[in-house]
This record gives C-alpha cells, sequence and structure tokens, in this order.
C-alpha cells in the first residue's frame, strides 16, 4: 500500500522583485512527499533547490521581495494561499527546515535551552518545566551527551557537529510531519557529516516523518533517499525512483552529474569528467532548453523550444531527446 502524500507541489514558480526587474528563479516545480519517505533535489549551486524550500515555508518577503504562484499542498491544504499567521503558526509544528549553517541560524545571544524551548511554548503552549524536560529528551534523542549542561550553553561553546544536532532538535521540536533540510552537512568535515546523516536516516524511521533532502552531493542521495528530484536553474529536469536514476540516467544534465562522481572501483580512471561551463544568471536564462548551452547533444529545437516534463517509465524527463531504450 503506497504510503499517504503528505507534501504535493504543483506547478511551484517564485519571482523575486529587483531593482534592475522582475527574475524568476523557481519554474513550474511540481513533485511529491509521502509519509516516511526521504526525497532527494540535487543539482549545482544556483539550480534553485534552497529557494524551492524557502518558497515552501513562504520565507520570503511577499510585500516587497519575492511571489509565488502554483500549489503547494501539506496534508491537502495550499500553503501559498492560507493567511500569513496561519503559516507562521505552521512553521516549526506541521512543517519544519535545516538550514545550511547552523552558526548563523542560531541566536548567538540566547542559550540552547531557550531556543529549543521557544518552538514548544508558542506551539505546544507547554509550560516551562514541561518544554525542558522535553527539550533534555530532543538533545539526548540526537546524540548530545549531558543534555542538562548543554541547555546552558551558548551556541560559539559547541562545536559544529553538535550545533547541527541542536538545529535538528529544535526542527523535531514539536514532532512535524515534513522536515526540510537543506544542506545540512555542508560546514562538517567528512566523519560528523556521516554521522548526521546516519541521524537524520534514524530519526526519520522513528518519527516516520517525510523529509526532503537537498544536497549536491549524489552519493548521499545513493545511500539515503528512495526516490529523487533533479534541478537545473530553476526547474525539474528529470524525477526517478534513486536506483532507477543512478543505472538508468535519461537527462544529459543528471548524466554529467553521475559521471563526475569519484568511483572507488576504478582507480585507473585519471580524469573525472566535468560539465562543461556554469549555470548561468537568472538575467542570461537561455532560450530554449535552459540546459542546452551546456549539451552536448543540444539541436536547434533544444535552443529554440522549450521541451516539457514527460513520463518515460518510472522517471519524468525534461527533454526533447529521449530514446526509449534510455538517455540521449
Amino acid at each position: 500500500m503506497e504510503e499517504q502524500v503528505i507534501l504535493d507541489v504543483k506547478n511551484l514558480s517564485t519571482t523575486f522583485h529587483t531593482e534592475r526587474g522582475d527574475y524568476q528563479a523557481v519554474s513550474g516545480v511540481s513533485f511529491q512527499v509521502h509519509r516516511g519517505e526521504i526525497l532527494g533535489v540535487v543539482g549545482e549551486s544556483g539550480c534553485g533547490k534552497s529557494v524551492t524550500s524557502q518558497s515552501i515555508l513562504r520565507l520570503y518577503d511577499e510585500r516587497r521581495e519575492a511571489c509565488y504562484s502554483g500549489e503547494v499542498l501539506l496534508e491537502g491544504r495550499d500553503l501559498l494561499s492560507i493567511p500569513i499567521k496561519e503559516m507562521q503558526r505552521l512553521r516549526g509544528s506541521e512543517i519544519s527546515m535545516i538550514f545550511q549553517d547552523a552558526l548563523s541560524t542560531l541566536n548567538p545571544v540566547l542559550t540552547i535551552g531557550y531556543q529549543l524551548r521557544e518552538p514548544m511554548r508558542i506551539h505546544e503552549k507547554l509550560s516551562r518545566k514541561e518544554a525542558d524536560l522535553n527539550a533534555v529528551e530532543l538533545l539526548r534523542l540526537v546524540g548530545i551527551p549531558e543534555p542538562e549542561q548543554r541547555m546552558h550553553q551558548y551556541p560559539h561553546e559547541l562545536s559544529g557537529g553538535m550545533r547541527q544536532r541542536v538545529m535538528i532538535a529544535i526542527a523535531l521540536a514539536c514532532r512535524p510531519k515534513l522536515l526540510i533540510a537543506d544542506e545540512p552537512t555542508t560546514a562538517l568535515d567528512v566523519t560528523i557529516q556521516a554521522q548526521i546523516m546516519a541521524l537524520l536516516l534514524s530519526l526519520n524511521r522513528q518519527l516516520h516523518m517525510g523529509v526532503i533532502l537537498i544536497t549536491h552531493d549524489l552519493a548521499v542521495v545513493a545511500e539515503t533517499c528512495s526516490r529523487a528530484v533533479v534541478m537545473y536553474l530553476g526547474q525539474v529536469v528529470e524525477e526517478a525512483p534513486v536506483e532507477e536514476l543512478f543505472r538508468h540516467p535519461l537527462h544529459p544534465y543528471t548524466q554529467g552529474l553521475i559521471a563526475s562522481v569519484p568511483h572507488l572501483d576504478d582507480p585507473g580512471k585519471e580524469q573525472l569528467h566535468v560539465i562543461p561551463g556554469t549555470v548561468p544568471f537568472l538575467e542570461d536564462i537561455p532560450t530554449g532548453c535552459r540546459f542546452a548551452p551546456r549539451c552536448p547533444y543540444a539541436t536547434d529545437q533544444c535552443r529554440r523550444e522549450m521541451p516539457q516534463l514527460q513520463e518515460a517509465g518510472s522517471q519524468r524527463v525534461r527533454c526533447w531527446h529521449i530514446r526509449s531504450e534510455g538517455g540521449v
């Protein structure tokens, strides 16, 4: 039996208002997240992964900074159409986010205990004593030793791995239905990265919540996710079950990303594949397929017409030249 759909993103677009004009950073993004599932969102820097996640939470100033269109359905409720005060009640309670850099996200002048108590006091109306007891249990859940003592410490007194665990504890304080983890291991060393990812996997199994894992690390996606969405320049270019994506990538961009990953079982490989060029700025979005200027298979049709997402077995892909046997 298929798990319940927690989040259903339909044709989400985000446009930023700037002094030089309006620029669409996310364009027609659609995907679903099921209860208990970890969905990976991958792509290079500048492909719209973080903007998509923050748009789901409506974190941009809608009066001066940005506007949204489409639908973001959390268990059938459209987050883009509800009043902002109701959205604020949902943030941290039903849907939470772990940001990239815990040191800049945690408040440096407030203790760890205060920052852990705050969401429980606001959303669940707990007393100070009840919130303290829950906060200690949360710190213990995420593997922080001596949690009673850590409650009185400030962020700068903790290591990077500890701060990231605190961020996870805060995000889980009200047992959300959906957790968005935006490159949660970016600033950590390899050993701590592995510990944090193992922790997220364990918590996902224990709490049975949906998780959106945003990362540029395909190895992490292969090890932790059941499905993956590949983004390029604000669009979804491919979506597939992870096993199928790595065995049978259809979009040239996905193929290039996977070919760029080093393989320990091929030590004789002298040079990794490099995708030519870079992700363009929003003011320089090309006509037609957005990946065409970097694609070795691009034709005049690619440079002239925008392809739509099309079904290809268990995958969805945005490309004009998908062959029946897979690939371009």
